[in-house]
């Protein structure tokens, strides 16, 4: 099999030639690697190290590489101005065509930088490091207010050549893989994570609940046109929502009363237009799987074992049942990433990880490895590991 052929066979439940591994590089990644391997594509990476590519959307590709967005989120409401400081100079530029879920669109902060997104409604200004949050826009009832006219007066807008740029993409990756689209975090992940933070939105929630929902419920409408664009027009078989759930964020009986209805609505639109639908949600999610199941979901990305999550694959497995699809379930990352880890400590973990019901399950074992520096040696280990699994 190809490694194409080998990941639509595990989508569609069926028996593939030997066990199948993925990674996600970026130049953080490979910083410690040498010379030539750092100089290859994101893609001839992969195949230098032997793994069947599962590109998570755009993480890591050049524009040349990237594949374009089917939809935009413009507000002609909105401006946005970005400060950044450098060797002591301030510049300020305009974003056009923000995006108003994050604000800053097609941009990339490095360092520090002040976002400022200006309406007739009033200002929302956060802090970034790095492109996350420093600072959050949304502290107070009036923020709340500014923010869901924002969503009322945004409209996902469809782009063109998002076609084109996906044939080209997966002519790149050829045989070797396939490219996955991944869509924002849900509004409730997307309060939690930029723009409120966790202690504004359960403040917020506890003194406005009303004015939360309204909120909640201005930004799924838009985003469910956001779906239903993807999944009309992207040609890809599956689609990855990024929604990184934590039960230290949400208990499960807010997850269910909030999230729960609109992921579920998100599911349904993909599986509308014949796509699968699954959730990247790494982390702590083990008390949130019972409600989890409820969306009717595919599957679950990133599943992540203890001591850095608290859910293993076989746990999944346990609430969803065997034929559930694991595409993606993390390699222990206490394990991968020890100072000093040899290759044959890395093949003996695998050895006792791939239990025989992991064996038979439809699973992509992911090496979480984006924006920490690791070794070339434990991704080739890996790789010699799994060949001589081939057969078996």
């Amino acid at each position: 099999m190809t490694g194409r052929e080998r990941l639509q066979a595990i989508l569609n439940r069926q028996p593939i030639d030997r066990l199948s591994w993925t990674t996600l590089v970026d130049h953080v990644t490979r910083a410690g690697m040498p010379a030539e391997v750092r100089k290859l594509s994101p893609f001839d990476f992969y195949r230098h190290i032997g793994c069947d590519i599962l590109q998570f959307g755009n993480y890591g590709l050049s524009a040349e590489e990237a594949v374009l967005s089917p939809s935009r989120l413009t507000c002609t409401e909105m401006t946005c101005e970005l400060e950044t400081e450098k060797d002591g100079k301030l510049t300020r530029h305009q974003i056009p065509g923000a995006n108003v879920t994050f604000g800053i669109g097609a941009e990339t902060v490095t360092g520090r930088a002040v976002l400022k997104r200006k309406t007739p409604w009033g200002t929302l200004s956060t802090t970034l490091e790095n492109d996350h949050p420093v600072t959050y826009p949304v502290s107070s009832l009036e923020d709340m207010r500014i923010l869901r006219s924002i969503w009322e007066a945004s409209d996902y807008v469809e782009q063109d050549d998002m076609e084109a740029s996906f044939a080209r993409t997966e002519r790149l990756i050829g045989d070797d893989g396939m490219y996955v689209p991944t869509v924002d975090p849900s509004p409730v992940q997307s309060l939690l994570e930029y723009e409120m933070g966790v202690e504004n939105f359960y403040y917020l929630f506890a003194d406005y609940p009303e004015e939360m929902k309204s909120l909640l419920a201005a930004m799924h409408a838009k985003r469910l046109k956001e779906y239903e664009i993807l999944a009309r027009r992207t040609p890809a078989e599956v689609v990855i929502a990024v929604e990184n759930t934590s039960s230290a964020m949400i208990s499960p009986d807010l997850y269910r009363a909030l999230s729960l209805p609109q992921i579920r609505d998100y599911v349904d639109v993909l599986h509308a237009h014949g796509k699968k639908a699954v959730l990247h949600m790494c982390g702590h999610i083990r008390e949130l799987l019972e409600p989890i199941r409820e969306t009717g979901l595919d599957g679950i990305n990133a599943a992540t074992p203890p001591p850095i999550g608290n859910t293993s694959g076989e746990d999944v497995l346990d609430f969803f049942g065997d034929d559930f699809l694991l595409f993606g379930a993390v390699f222990d990352p206490s394990v991968l990433h020890k100072a000093d880890v040899s290759s044959a400590e890395l093949q003996d973990h695998l050895t006792r990880l791939y239990t025989p019901r992991l064996r038979r399950a439809n699973l992509v074992l992911w090496l979480a490895v984006d924006g920490l520096t690791t070794p070339l040696q434990r991704f080739l280990a890996v790789g010699q590991w799994m060949k001589g699994r081939e057969g078996q």
